[in-house]
């Protein structure tokens, strides 16, 4: 959209009423780059308002990036050309306003490169309000950079060889300072289209904005004269010109690389090989390749190609040969040309031609006390100029030169006292040749010679002679001055024996050892003197010896052990004390100086004891722990002698742990039924440790708790909750007591807080219809409303006259909510009625009365019959066995039921009569042909047909006692084909009879003869058979007729007189069962209560035979009343049995009245009940707990004394029922009578017969069984046996 097209838009969306800009502009519109130098004007048309009469507080143009990035703003200047007054308000300010002429393109971004310019203009007015042209997000396509340079001073360094690296160099200018993006491109001066992959400049030096150097080295494969192409950006635009700078690639001159010489340590007659390649860029003719060789030139040949050549073709050269030997190394040098150019020498590693010398013998023998050494040595280069020089090398020091004799072998004398300082014992001598290379050689033909070996030695020590008591070493040192390795002896001995000899000691030539002589000072005061002498004697010569004496002096030591007690520990506040020993283990009398040291107090700071040697002190420290001391807290008392190096231990006492613990209840109050809250309890730790205690809690309100456990340390306290629940039955004001405990292994506390329940709580208001108006006799809906003002609770509805009736009386109420209530109104009479509804806790309630008018049906329809069908508001029920949408189409007599609703919507029904008489079927008389015995026989018959309806069944009697029989759905076009086979000739009636739809029929009767066979057909009795059949038949349909019709009537009847009064009955059965059930509810209450007193009574009386007597009595009673109150319910029930059979509604009304009195005077007798057994159970709930435990535990004494009673008796009469079969059959076994045997006395339990008792184990482990006799416990072991 154009800045214009925009302008006119912002002014038609503005309208005249608001200031606009418009006409945005700006110079030069056509470009699309700029230096930040460059001016740049920017102009808008401001349309003021001149009804606002508004003033400019400021207009400015506005620069930046769309994604807000950054902005800048430029005050723009009145055009005094187009502008009334600059300084006016209103239309006076119309006119252009622009950007001042100083204004840069560098002005308008944040940052020279790619940024293009985006602009708006706002104006600010003095009224506050602000306009704007446009939105930020239109660019101008101009940009602001300026353009790189590339100065004209391009140049390539380096040699023109093919394989040279080259250096291109530039200078780069930027004046906005941007990083030069610079590459270059080597083309062929030849074919200029023909170029190299471009390659980067990097930055070598200097400031962009001033100029920097950017350089890069390359390698070209073009060969001949060549120009590279310089070209540079900015990173946004190029450079205006590229650069270029010539240079020469020479394609002629041949190089040489990759020299090789191999090897360049030979003898005269080795090979040496000598390799070199040749380099050039194109191949010219003429190459010839040679190697000079300290002075001598060899040409090389060809080799094979090389296609490692830098930016060239290649070839091996190579040549094989032998040089001759010279005094020094010979220089290598490579050299190659072709017809065109020489390449430039090339300088490889030179050879050094030289065979070693060779030792092939070498011996040694010794001749008085001189040694004669001799080798044989020879050189091949001899001849050349070389020449040899020959040393022997004696092992530990000498060489010697030796002299070639007369017969070519070299020798030399070498006497013995010459070397015999430097080594004696076996030398190894070698031989060693150089020649004039100075190349040396070894040869070892294990020659040797032996010097005798010489002892020389010193012994001396440097150890102390001042010793302490105990175990001590004097270090002697012996230092081995003879020629060879020696062992000497060592002896030591002392006045008072205290010295032990040392072991043997070897030396190594020109070197020392030690021996360490023990000297065992024993324990004596110090001063003490022992003199004593040290010998040692050498091996290798045992004439050589030296000794060594001297004396040692016990020294002043000093020393001692400390030993305390071990740790303790008490309680806050008490002492322990704690007991120190200091032995003196010095050797002579010393002042022992200690201290005492604890965070707590003790009975003395330290002090100081003086002991003769090997005395000992013992010193007693009192230690008090402090009284405020936690548990656990300890201080160590730190005895410490100070004496010498002094030392120290220490013991360390802890505070026992007291324990002690408090709890105390909050408080909460306000719950209501159904709510619920948190009981705080504080749990204080009154001990003087930590402390983990178990939390119980007890109520039957008290739902959880916080925590099980807690754990605190001293002194310190924590918080437990225990959420309460108040039941959602909880009366108002109801209580509760709700008890929280902690228990540790040393203390424990409780404490308890009763939460009682708010006020009432419970509290409702109805609203709903104040009148209704019904059909009298009918039953119609109402429904009211009821508020729940308390908390939730469940309300009960109770209707207070018998036209009102509730299919649900009980319903629960959400606090706050509402609940619709629907009742059932019947309209019987026109009155007031009204319903209470309670809460069934505190028995808050409210009423709702509402006026009730019963309307009658007052239209007669006695007259009416299947013309009145078709009134309006007039309904009729049709017999559609006979109904044919218009009328009754078949015979008969049809019921119609008429139902009418008049102008009130009042409903009468007449059920009224139409006779239709029927016409019966036609048949037409059969025309069948006389069958044959024993032949089937197809006979065909004319489909019969019924004028008034439907022929429902065809039935053919074939006369002799068979039949067939059609249904309608057998009937297909004009006949039915009926098939029968007679068993026997003679002549038959055949008779066709068709029923229709009615009940009407028509018969046709054809004679048939049978042939072959004539039999007389007992033709009455078939005839009698048939018309008694049809009788029946007749007789059935019509009983069947008149039933249908009295059952018609009879529940027409029933249902017009008894509807009404069979919904009042059900309404009535409803509330009865509820009543019902709610008394059996309180009965069973009361009666559990009864028992469950009852119980608790019968077990206290376990040992109060009065009080079970009276409670005997008492339940007694209570269950007569139960029963006679069961029997009189039980009869009120027969009784309203009764009545549902043949009610009377106002019996019925006054006896519910009767039973919802007694149900309230249940509920609050109940009510009473349940309160003083909560009071009863409270306070006799501990000593009851107490009096059950202990007859729990004697009743089950009791009981095993009992069972071993009972036992024992089992066992006794087992063994009295054998003894007595024993005596049976030993007095048979005799042969005497059975009359002579003793039988004994079955229920005899005394005698000293054995029998088994049972035995027990009581809790502390010991145990006892139950003495049948006496009934007592008798302690004894665990096999029975009595103690």
């Amino acid at each position: 959209m154009s800045a214009l097209a925009f302008a006119v838009l912002s002014l038609f969306l503005v309208g005249s009423s608001e200031a606009s800009l418009n006409d945005g502009e700006y110079e030069p519109s056509d470009a699309t780059r700029l230096d930040p130098s460059a001016g740049i004007s920017f102009s808008v048309v401001l349309n003021a308002n001149n009804e606002n009469d508004e003033g400019i507080t400021s207009i400015v143009a506005i620069f930046g990036d769309p994604d807000g990035s950054w902005t800048d703003e430029v005050d723009l200047e009145c055009d005094t050309d187009s502008v009334a007054d600059c300084d006016g308000t209103g239309d006076d300010l119309d006119g252009t306003w622009k950007t001042p002429v100083t204004l840069t393109a560098g002005d308008t971004v944040s940052a020279p490169g790619d940024e293009e310019i985006h602009f708006n203009f706002k104006a600010t007015m003095d009224s506050g309000n602000v306009y704007e042209w446009r939105a930020l997000n239109e660019g101008t396509g101009i940009h602001v950079n300026t353009l790189p340079v590339l100065s004209d001073d391009a140049a390539v360094t380096g040699d023109n060889m093919p394989y040279s690296v080259r250096t291109i160099t530039i200078t780069y200018t930027d004046e906005d300072g941007h990083t030069g993006d610079l590459s270059a491109t080597v083309c062929e001066d030849s074919d200029p289209t023909s170029c190299e992959a471009s390659f980067s400049l990097s930055k070598e030096s200097g400031d962009e904005t001033t100029g920097a150097v950017y350089s890069a080295d390359f390698q070209t494969a073009f060969g001949g004269d060549l120009t590279v192409t310089v070209s540079g950006t900015d990173g946004f635009d190029s450079a205006e010109d590229d650069r270029t700078a010539s240079f020469s690639v020479d394609t002629e001159t041949p190089w040489l690389v990759n020299d090789s010489v191999s090897s360049t340590s030979a003898g005269e007659a080795d090979q040496i090989v000598f390799d070199v390649v040749y380099c050039v860029f194109e191949a010219q003719a003429g190459t010839t390749v040679s190697v000079n060789v300290g002075g001598t030139s060899i040409g090389l040949s060809e080799n094979g190609a090389y296609d490692a050549c830098v930016n060239g073709v290649g070839t091996n050269y190579t040549v094989s040969t032998a040089v001759a030997w010279a005094a020094d190394a010979q220089a290598v040098q490579f050299s190659a040309s072709n017809t065109a150019a020489s390449a430039e020498n090339l300088d490889s590693t030179s050879v050094t031609i030289n065979d070693l010398p060779v030792i092939s013998d070498g011996s040694a023998r010794k001749i008085d006390s001189n040694f004669i050494i001799n080798a044989t040595v020879d050189d091949i280069n001899l001849n050349d100029g070389d020449s040899i020089s020959v040393f022997a090398v004696i092992e530990f020091g000498s060489t010697v030169a030796m002299g070639l004799d007369e017969n070519s072998n070299y020798t030399i004398t070498v006497a013995e006292s010459a070397i015999i300082d430097e080594r004696g014992g076996l030398r190894t001598v070698t031989f060693v040749t150089a020649d004039s290379y100075g190349e040396n050689v070894t040869a070892d033909f294990g020659t040797t010679v032996e010097v005798n070996k010489t002892s020389s030695f010193s012994m001396s020590t440097s150890s102390s002679m001042s010793l302490a008591p105990g175990q001590n070493t004097l270090t002697f040192t012996i230092d081995n001055d003879g020629n060879f390795e020696d062992t000497f002896t060592i002896s030591a001995s002392s006045l008072n024996g205290w010295f032990v000899t040392c072991p043997a000691v070897t030396v190594a030539y020109d070197s020392s050892s030690d021996c360490d002589i023990t000297v065992n000072v024993p324990h004596v005061a110090a001063g003490t003197k022992d003199s004593w002498t040290v010998s040692a004697v050498a091996t290798n010569d045992a004439s050589v010896s030296n000794d060594e004496t001297g004396t040692v002096t016990v020294d002043t030591v000093t020393g001692h052990d400390l030993t305390g007690d071990t740790d303790l520990s008490g309680n806050p506040g008490d002492t322990v004390t704690y007991h120190f020993t200091i032995l003196n283990t010095g050797n002579a009398q010393e002042k022992m100086d200690y201290t005492v040291a604890s965070s707590w107090n003790v009975d003395t700071p330290g002090g100081s004891t003086t002991l003769d040697m090997g005395a000992s002190d013992t010193i007693s420290v009192t230690q008090t722990i402090p009284a405020n001391a936690d548990s656990g807290d300890s201080a160590s008392v730190t005895f410490s002698v100070i004496n010498g190096d002094g030392s120290s231990t220490s013991v360390t006492t802890t505070a026992n742990q007291i324990y002690g613990v408090t709890v105390t209840a909050g408080t909460l109050t306000g719950l209501n039924p159904g709510g619920s809250g948190d009981l705080s309890f504080t749990v204080t730790n009154t001990g003087n440790g930590f402390d983990t205690f178990t939390i119980g809690h007890s109520g039957v309100w008290a739902n959880a708790k916080s925590d099980d456990t807690v754990s605190l340390a001293s002194g310190s306290s924590a918080t437990v909750d225990i959420t309460v629940g108040i039941p959602a039955d909880a009366a108002s004001a109801a209580s509760s007591s709700i008890g929280l405990s902690a228990t540790s292994s040393g203390a424990a506390s409780t404490d308890s807080y009763d939460v009682v329940v708010a006020s009432s709580t419970r509290s409702l208001a109805i609203t709903g219809d104040t009148a209704y108006t019904f059909n009298q006799g009918t039953i119609g809906q109402g429904t009211a409303t009821i508020q729940n003002t308390g908390v939730s609770t469940t309300f009960i509805v109770t209707s207070m006259t018998d036209s009102v009736s509730f299919a649900t009386s009980e319903y629960t109420v959400a606090a706050g909510a509402t609940q619709d209530v629907t009742f059932s109104i019947m309209a019987s009479s026109s009155g007031d009625q009204s319903f209470t509804v309670s809460d069934n806790v505190d028995f808050s309630s409210a009423t709702h009365t509402f006026s009730l008018t019963a309307r009658t049906f007052s239209t007669d329809m006695s007259n009416w019959g299947l013309g009145e069908c078709s009134n309006s508001g007039a309904t009729c029920t049709y017999d559609m066995d006979s109904w044919d949408g218009s009328a009754y189409a078949n015979a008969g007599t049809w019921t119609t039921t008429l139902d009418y609703v008049d102008a009130n919507g009042q409903t009468g029904t007449h059920v009224f009569d139409t006779t239709i008489e029927n016409s019966n079927p036609t048949v037409a008389a059969p025309s069948l042909d006389n069958p044959v015995q024993g032949t089937e026989q197809l006979f065909s018959f004319t489909i019969p047909t019924d004028a008034d309806g439907t022929v429902t069944h065809f039935v053919i009697d074939f006369g002799d006692g068979e039949s067939q029989t059609f249904q309608t759905s057998d009937f297909s076009g004009q006949t039915v084909t009926a098939t029968h086979t007679y068993s026997k000739s003679g002549n038959f009636d055949v008779v066709a009879t068709a029923y229709d739809n009615s009940g009407g029929s028509t018969s046709q009767t054809v004679a048939v003869s049978v042939s072959d066979e004539m039999v007389t057909l007992e033709g009455s009795s078939y005839t009698y058979n048939l018309v008694a059949l049809i009788g029946f038949f007749l007789l059935g349909a019509i009983l069947s007729g008149t039933a249908f019709k009295l059952q018609q009537g009879v529940i027409a009847g029933d249902e017009e007189m008894n509807e009404r009064d069979r919904q009042r009955l059900e309404s009535v059965e409803r509330r009865m069962e509820s009543l019902s059930e709610r008394e059996e509810l309180m009965e069973v209450s009361a009666y559990d209560a009864s028992r469950a007193a009852t119980k608790l009574e019968e077990h206290i009386s376990a040992f109060n035979s009065i009080l079970v007597k009276a409670q005997e009595i008492a339940a007694e009673d209570k269950l007569k009343e139960l029963e006679a109150a069961e029997e009189a319910r039980q009869k009120e029930e027969e009784e309203m049995q009764l009545d549902l059979e043949d009610p009377d509604i106002e019996m019925v009304a006054e006896r519910f009245h009767e039973s919802l009195a007694r149900l309230v005077a249940a509920r609050d007798d109940l009510s009473k009940i349940e309160k003083h057994l909560a009071r009863i159970l409270k306070m006799e709930r501990d000593e009851q707990l107490e009096k059950l435990t202990e007859m729990t535990e004697s009743y089950e004494s009791t009981k095993r004394k009992i069972d071993a009673l009972e036992s024992s008796k089992e066992a006794r009469d087992a063994a009295a029922v054998e003894n007595n079969i024993m005596n049976m059959l030993s007095a048979a076994a005799s042969g005497g009578s059975m009359a002579d045997a003793d039988f004994g006395d079955f229920g005899d339990l005394g005698g000293d017969d054995e029998y088994e008792v049972e035995i027990y184990e009581d809790e502390d482990g010991s145990f006892y069984y139950i003495d049948p006799d006496t009934g007592e416990e008798v302690p004894c072991d665990e096999d029975g046996n009595a103690l």
